[in-house]
């Protein structure tokens, strides 16, 4: 199915590899304008039609927050992809801002993010918000914010299960906004995400990567599941377009997470409209 022509611009953060990449290349052969976001200092391949890029790390909130704001003042999405990620490190490791590397790189800063876009929208056209998660959100519940307990694989099932739930977390918080939020699981996939890891585990995916499936291909799939015309919200989306409900946890301990989420982001917040903070 070719996306939408009404669609103009699409934000894919984490693109300069990976999954990521690929998804840039998809929206950008179908004519669109693809705005991407990434670490380098500018984007690895040079003369892209179509592309813009914008340097943002991830690893501190008010280099988020900022370039965010000066990306909301530029563009108007149609179309915005959270999908920068890392493997857990085999340690913890805090980030500047003294939360768990993981926790804020996979979920917390695209939380952030995604809540600037939509506090700046300036139009009342529709907006799709997908979210990249993993098979493995399953296994994770919800747990303490930047618990200094840590394991490597909990830190990144629990970053993949919190990037579920936040499809509808900001379904029910922006209401005001013309939104359908749902997030993507892509499976099992060739990926230079391992990079970041040294343990056994890094090397059986290194080793496995060469037969697991093409990441363009991947991503081709999950295009065609986003631009769908009839797409419902509030989902988890396979790559063959089949639809899961979010996990359903205690709803007491779900609203402790979501508050101690705001207020870890809030103050790294540039603009705040009344009517999504009453």
């Amino acid at each position: 199915m070719e996306v939408s022509a009404k669609i103009q611009e699409i934000l894919v953060t984490g693109g300069t590899s990976g999954l990521g990449n690929n998804f840039v290349m998809a929206f950008i052969e179908k004519g669109f304008h693809v705005i991407t976001t990434g670490r380098r200092d500018k984007y690895p391949a040079e003369n892209v039609k179509g592309l813009s890029y914008y340097k943002v790390d991830y690893c501190d909130l008010g280099n988020v927050s900022a370039v965010m704001a000066e990306i909301a003042e530029h563009h108007s999405f149609d179309i915005i992809i959270n999908n920068a990620g890392i493997l857990s490190p085999n340690k913890r490791t805090l980030t500047g801002n003294g939360l768990e590397c993981t926790f804020q790189v996979n979920f917390l800063s695209h939380l952030l993010a995604s809540e600037i876009l939509l506090e700046r929208k300036k139009d009342e056209k529709p907006l799709t918000i997908a979210s990249i998660t993993s098979p493995v959100y399953r296994y994770s519940g919800i747990g303490r914010v930047n618990d200094e307990k840590y394991n490597a694989m909990k830190a990144y099932s629990g970053s993949k299960l919190y990037m579920a739930l936040m499809a509808e977390y900001l379904s029910r918080r922006y209401t005001g906004v013309n939104l359908k939020c749902i997030s993507l699981d892509p499976g099992v996939f060739s990926s230079a995400i391992y990079r970041s890891q040294t343990s056994f585990f890094g090397v059986l995916y290194r080793t496995a990567a060469p037969f697991m499936r093409d990441p363009s291909k991947v991503a081709a799939s999950l295009s065609a599941v986003i631009t769908r015309e009839q797409l419902a919200g509030n989902l988890i989306y396979d790559s063959r377009g089949k639809a899961s409900k979010i996990p359903v946890f205690d709803g007491e301990a779900e609203h402790r997470f979501w508050k101690e989420c705001q207020e870890l982001i809030d103050p790294f917040k540039v603009i705040r409209y009344e009517k999504f903070n009453s």
